[in-house]
């Protein structure tokens, strides 16, 4: 057998060492989450933990296992400046929110911003242009894009896979949990004993373990949904719990197990939840009921959907449980007993229509001058759709066409439907219309849309600037911010000119904001110039001097 050259021979065993490490801690500081794998966030799971920090930005982030950076981003939402590590033993560490990243990716980054005269950046890398070791720092911590705090965000990905890993179930991290999950809230709710008939709450427990003292009373089908949360030992922090069980006299009619939950199928939360509650901004709370077209449908275990069938006038036992990813355990047992005459569905709006939409079909309406198309899929259970036309055109607020209301948006949709509204939109004046949602204000929707209230809207107006300065000086330290607003469209993009050249700035919702940098500027007089321009096209500009 011929003996292998030195080199090829060093790098085996190098790429064997490296598939072997064992993660490492990303911060130097003790384990403690804020948030971890599986946490209900409305419309997805979260993928990853949350490392807590005391409140503070700038601790060094550490790659937990040796390989290469292979993607960066930039964006004032989601995870701010992110940076992606992949390792040879096959996983991608993903680390959100940074304050900065170690100084040859941030070199790296701005010029490509100035390159591309573009705050937000996506960066992909070979694997030879930055390699690292595990425990190299690669940034620090920091509080950009959609965070709430100072924390660092960490995730694990197989990197063939659209799937993110639990290091915690998976024993890798190991935090002392010796605490059981809590109950927040418990409500029941009546299912219809007609086809499409749906549901509505008939108890909704907020006291959820006085309430076991009782009897409660249930109709003949209904559901139950559940609000509760996990606890580790040295944080306050509300945790994902990681399985939900629901048993009547010993049977059990539904179990979720959450495990580790695809990319592509974490939006099926939605149907998972009672959305109408996390709608309109409560908590999410897990239903029994389980929809035909949820495709979590392999984390879960049913009896007759989940539905709580009585069928006598017994006094049966509900058993609700809740255990966390380290087999601690917490449970609320309530005597139930059917009372059919107690509940009636609530009466359908007689100035809307309905018609049956079932969920493995493709659905469509056309009314007027209105048409909506649903493709197959985007509901997970069969439903009345229901539609109105609310009001006509309004050329007082700039509304060009009839108002239509289309489906309820306490209905979660798995994926958007197309809607068409006819308009008489004044010549010349094309460019300038845009799809709104219906309310107090207009705000641009696209025509892809989910179940709500719609028309067909103008706007002419460009967009306003405000510079918020303290008398005449605008610079506070070395940060400018300015306040932009658009009352139609909404703001597209924003423009930052200093003494003629592109200036890196960001725009997060309502405010641009930039960092004066002395390698960039120097000491003295300038001019800026803001330029913002609308979805729309509508273009507004100011100018202001200041000293640096």
């Amino acid at each position: 057998m011929k003996r292998l050259p030195a080199l090829v021979l060093s790098l085996l065993l190098s790429m064997n060492a490296w598939a072997q490490e064992q993660a490492i801690r990303p911060l130097d500081v003790p384990m403690s989450f804020a948030g971890t794998y599986g946490e209900l966030r409305h419309d997805h799971f979260h993928s990853g933990v949350d490392w807590r920090v005391g409140g503070k930005v700038g601790d060094d982030i550490h790659a937990i296992k040796s390989g290469y950076i292979s993607r960066v981003s930039v964006s004032p939402w989601g995870y701010g400046n992110g940076i992606y590590v992949t390792h040879p033993d096959g996983t991608t560490s993903v680390y959100g929110h940074l304050l900065r990243f170690c100084e040859r990716i941030a070199l790296r980054v701005e010029k490509e911003q100035y390159a591309t005269q573009s705050y937000s950046v996506n960066l992909r890398f070979h694997p030879d242009e930055y390699p690292v070791k595990q425990g190299d720092v690669i940034g620090q911590v920091g509080n950009t894009g959609s965070s709430a705090g100072p924390h660092l965000h960490m995730e694990i990905r197989d990197t063939e896979q659209d799937l993110s890993l639990n290091y915690i179930s998976r024993g890798v991290y190991k935090p002392l949990d010796k605490t059981s999950p809590q109950f927040h809230r418990v409500c029941f709710y009546a299912l219809d004993t007609l086809p499409l008939g749906g549901s509505w709450r008939i108890h909704n427990l907020t006291r959820p373990d006085a309430a076991t003292r009782d009897t409660l009373v249930l109709p003949t089908r209904s559901y139950v949904a559940i609000d509760a949360t996990d606890r580790q030992e040295g944080t306050g922090a509300k945790l994902a719990v990681e399985q939900y069980r629901v048993s009547l006299d010993d049977t059990l009619l539904f179990a979720l197990k959450v495990g580790e939950v695809p990319t592509d199928r974490g939006r099926y939360i939605r149907s998972l939840i009672q959305y109408d509650e996390s709608r309109r901004g409560g908590r999410d709370l897990v239903k029994s009921f389980v929809e035909p077209g949820n495709r979590l449908a392999d984390h879960i275990e049913s009896r007759h959907r989940g539905v709580i069938e009585l069928d006598d006038d017994a006094v049966h036992t509900l058993l609700l449980e809740a255990i966390d990813e380290h087999g601690n355990r917490a449970a609320l047992r309530y005597r139930v007993r059917r009372a059919d005459g107690r509940f009636q569905a609530p009466v359908r709006d007689s100035s809307r229509q309905y018609v049956p939409w079932l969920w493995y079909m493709q659905n469509c309406v056309i009314d007027s001058t209105m048409s909506f198309y649903l493709p197959a899929g985007a509901l997970c259970d069969n439903i009345y759709f229901s539609w109105r036309k609310v009001a006509g055109p309004d050329p007082a607020r700039g509304i060009v066409s009839d108002v239509w209301e289309i489906g309820s948006p306490d209905i979660p949709l798995m994926q958007a439907g197309a809607l068409e509204i006819a308009a008489d939109v004044p010549s010349g004046l094309e460019e300038k219309s845009y799809m709104a949602n219906y309310g107090r204000t207009l705000t641009y929707s696209g025509v892809n849309v989910r179940f709500g209230t719609y028309c067909v809207a103008i706007d002419t107006t460009a967009p306003s600037i405000r510079f918020l300065e303290r008398k005449n000086n605008i610079v506070d330290g070395s940060t400018i911010r300015v306040r932009v607003q658009d009352d139609a469209s909404g703001i597209e993009a924003a423009r930052v000119e200093i003494d003629g050249q592109w200036y890196l700035s960001m725009l997060r919702g309502s405010t641009v904001s930039l960092q004066l940098k002395p390698e960039r500027l120097r000491r003295g007089k300038h001019e800026i110039k803001v330029t913002v321009t609308d979805i729309c096209g509508n273009e507004a500009s100011e100018t202001r001097e200041f000293s640096y």
